[in-house]
């Protein structure tokens, strides 16, 4: 599984929002949503979800209790409904600064969800020099 592509969506009223159709297949009928040190949430397949889990769990308690809390503390486990929605949770919009639109990114092996204009705004910034020389520094 590859998750690859960016679409932008909307909130409802409700703060309901459509996966887009073409990651829903692959993340398959349940999966979670988690917040990062960055200003963006994380989408797992329950595969990939459990695994960084055990990652997290395999850590001396000094080290993990705090990541504990903050990465799994605030994730979301989510069941779309029959119109492929799910309802984002308070905590996490407020984390990533979503307030109507937003970009799921497709990066690998998850999706980022981002409030549109900070998706935007990293799109103009990013530095394409550095990212060329990092991809010939591993002879990709």
């Amino acid at each position: 599984m590859s998750f690859v592509g960016s679409y932008m969506h909307t909130l409802d009223a409700k703060d309901r929002v459509f996966i887009p159709a073409k990651f829903r297949e692959e993340l398959g009928k349940e999966f979670y949503i988690t917040r990062k040190f960055d200003t963006y949430l994380s989408v797992y397949t329950a595969e990939e979800w459990a695994a960084y889990v055990d990652k997290i769990s395999s850590l001396p308690e000094s080290d993990a209790e705090e990541l504990q809390e903050f990465l799994l503390g605030a994730a979301q486990k989510c069941e779309p409904d029959a119109n492929g929605r799910i309802l984002l949770e308070p905590r996490l919009k407020a984390h990533a600064g979503i307030e109507k639109n937003l970009r799921f990114v497709g990066t690998g092996k998850q999706i980022r969800i981002f409030a549109e204009e900070i998706w935007q705004e990293r799109e103009q910034k990013r530095d394409l020099a550095g990212l060329r020389e990092t991809m010939r520094a591993y002879g990709l």
